[in-house]
């Protein structure tokens, strides 16, 4: 009892530490006037695109090679929307099947304020090869969040657990849940 007690102790007072920061800097011009510039421009700034996504490889008894570009908007300071697309090489030797994979995704994503973590909604549409060479579509609904790694100017590395929300026998080839993401963005 003691030691859930202690615990529980740190994990408040470790909180009590975040609220403490203060963003704000004596001196410091930078955010106001990015503030101020973005609120005078009416225009597409390209300041807030980011391109990135991810590549994927496995080999062995199932092999995979995926590539997932992405591009997003910085809609305010934490909120990203953006599309991607999708192209996976799929080939299990046990069964003796491949197929390429092809689709597309929309996806929005909200950066938390001085934590490294971020929430991740997206819908995918994808087309495979399924039984008998006929070709299906499918559609996935992905929740879930990670973990970032800021790299300044609107780039960072993250880390996403996603689960599918509209998991079927077909989209099991995709990946099962829970649905593990490494990937990156490049603020432009």
């Amino acid at each position: 009892m003691l030691k859930y007690s202690l615990i529980t102790l740190l994990l408040f007072f470790s909180l009590l530490g975040f609220s403490q920061e203060d963003g704000y800097v004596a001196g410091d011009n930078t955010s106001s006037s990015s503030t101020s510039n973005s609120s005078n421009d009416k225009g597409f700034d390209w300041d807030k695109v980011t391109i990135g996504g991810g590549l994927g490889l496995s080999f062995g008894t199932i092999t995979v090679i995926e590539v997932a570009p992405n591009i997003g908007y910085y809609l305010t300071e934490n909120i990203i929307a953006g599309i991607g697309g999708r192209y996976s090489y799929y080939k299990d030797n046990v069964y003796n099947y491949s197929t390429s994979i092809y689709g597309g995704r929309v996806y929005g994503q909200y950066l938390f304020n001085n934590m490294p973590l971020l929430a991740h909604v997206e819908v995918e549409y994808v087309n495979l090869e399924w039984v008998q060479n006929e070709r299906i579509n499918m559609t996935n609904v992905y929740v879930g969040g990670g973990f970032k790694q800021s790299l300044g100017g609107g780039s960072y590395l993250s880390i996403l657990g996603l689960w599918n929300l509209n998991e079927t026998k077909e989209s099991y080839i995709l990946q099962p849940n829970p649905v593990i993401r490494v990937g990156f963005a490049i603020g432009l």
